[in-house]
């Protein structure tokens, strides 16, 4: 009878431990703010919340404000968020999730992404169509101001290269502005793009970009499309 207790008496400890373990994880993942969700992921990837462990992802798992989010060799994802958002990553990129406001008011309404490497793809949602100065997109040697459109590019901790294409509403208008502590320039025609080449320049003015090095980042991203870019 004593050693019937004590086995049920421990058990009961290791249940109650479990229990506690849950419980913790779940108000933390509740605490968290869901911003949306993994729509593809080819290869492997993770998440990391502060303080967190990180979460390997699969393909509808949930993405949270202050996620890092990071792509492994020969891996792709494709996030969306919850105002039509969508961000790919290509391989070994990684992106920060730092700052997501959604509830339908202009007044509240941002979004602020990090992407520190890696070549990326991104399609603005509700947030820019209605109040364009509302997204960010900031890359370590400069940021991406968003007035309604389309981009890819590629950025490691020193360079960048941005290129803005053909929005998929071709009713709409499609401009960025790319800006550093060293200078601004503004680019409102698809095809056309600017490099950083380290982080004590400005941007360089907008150039045409040959579509064979569009082509190469989307690639990149396993994620080809056919792009519309504008002949001379």
């Amino acid at each position: 009878m004593v050693r019937l207790f004590l086995k049920t008496h421990g058990s009961f400890h290791l249940l109650f431990s479990i229990s506690l373990c849950f419980l913790f994880f779940s108000q933390n993942a509740s605490a968290a703010t869901e911003i949306g969700f993994v729509k593809e992921l080819s290869g492997t990837a993770f998440a990391k919340l502060p303080e967190e462990d990180r979460r390997q992802l699969s393909a509808n798992d949930q993405i949270y404000q202050s996620d890092m989010i990071t792509t492994e060799k020969r891996s792709s994802i494709k996030l969306h968020l919850k105002d039509d958002t969508r961000f790919e990553l290509g391989s070994d990129a990684k992106l920060w999730a730092s700052k997501f406001i959604y509830k339908q008011d202009i007044e509240e309404d941002s979004v602020t992404v990090k992407i520190l490497k890696g070549t990326f793809r991104f399609v603005t949602g509700l947030i820019a169509k209605r109040k364009p100065e509302a997204m960010n997109v900031d890359t370590p040697v400069a940021t991406v101001g968003i007035r309604g459109t389309q981009v890819i590019g590629e950025v490691d901790e020193t360079s960048a290269t941005i290129i803005l294409i053909e929005p998929e509403d071709t009713s709409r208008k499609s401009a960025i502005v790319v800006s550093n502590s060293f200078g601004t320039v503004a680019i409102d025609e698809p095809g056309y793009g600017t490099e950083i080449p380290d982080e004590f320049s400005p941007p360089s003015p907008p150039r045409r970009m040959r579509l064979q090095t569009i082509n190469n980042l989307m690639r990149s991203m396993r994620s080809i499309r056919r792009i519309s870019v504008p002949r001379r």
